[in-house]
């Protein structure tokens, strides 16, 4: 009997299987909403994802702040 993934195993599979099944829009829109995000943020839809400029409107976790690889501060979506 195999045993169940759990935690961040079982995430990852299950994102595995979305992507693994999904039609060619929905892959790009995966692809392009994490990366251009940051790994931020996870999108299936692909009209949304094609319109949104993740880098323009990037916000960070609640209490972090973007920063690029010199340690500058990047400007970020304002909190609502």
């Amino acid at each position: 009997e195999a045993e169940k993934p759990e935690g961040d195993e079982a995430l990852n599979k299950l994102f595995q299987q979305i992507y693994s099944n999904a039609n060619e829009d929905t892959r790009r829109a995966m692809v392009k909403s994490m990366q251009t995000s940051g790994g931020t943020c996870l999108s299936t839809n692909w009209e949304e994802v094609e319109k949104t400029d993740y880098e323009k409107e990037r916000q960070a976790p609640k209490g972090m702040e973007w920063k690029n690889y010199n340690n500058e501060k990047l400007p970020m979506k304002e909190d609502d």
